[in-house]
């Protein structure tokens, strides 16, 4: 699918308000509501958009302590990522895992209540995965930028 500069703009802003009514759209991006809404709809039939979502602000909800864990893997191995990967999607303090390359294998972002239940998590989940040789821990002090509070359905699901 091409996408044009019309496209561009309808995605910049449902980025900003996916809740924008299509006739709003439609007066920003100069067309007609029909037009904008066949475009939405194959963006979205395209893959372009995959989902509609709603950021939550995890520190009112109780969890104002954000984590990135880097943490090394005793080697890589296929068994030792998938067991990995299968026993961190468990883990409801994790709403984002990467495998990535440079000194560390993977990154974790974690959300926690209070630096007590981040030793917890260390102590009783992350210590016992006998497959992790090093974990550096860095909390987020201030956010530079406010694209950061994205978590899933089931994610916020598994801490309430």
């Amino acid at each position: 699918m091409k996408i044009d500069d019309i496209d561009l703009n309808i995605l910049r802003l449902l980025l900003d308000d996916n809740k924008m009514s299509t006739k709003d759209i439609a007066a920003r991006v100069n067309l007609s509501i029909t037009p904008v809404h066949e475009r939405i709809k194959k963006l979205e039939a395209e893959g372009i958009i995959s989902k509609n979502v709603v950021l939550l602000n995890l520190e009112k909800l109780g969890y104002p302590v954000v984590g990135y864990l880097q943490i090394k893997l005793i080697k890589h191995h296929e068994d030792i990522f998938q067991k990995f990967e299968e026993k961190i999607k468990s883990f409801s303090e994790v709403i984002e895992a990467s495998f990535v390359a440079g000194e560390y294998d993977v990154i974790l972002k974690i959300i926690l209540k209070d630096m007590q239940a981040y030793h917890n998590f260390i102590l009783h989940k992350i210590s016992n995965l006998d497959y992790i040789s090093g974990i550096k821990s860095n909390f987020v002090i201030k956010y530079l930028t406010d694209n950061h509070q994205s978590i899933t359905g089931e994610q916020f699901g598994k801490l309430i």
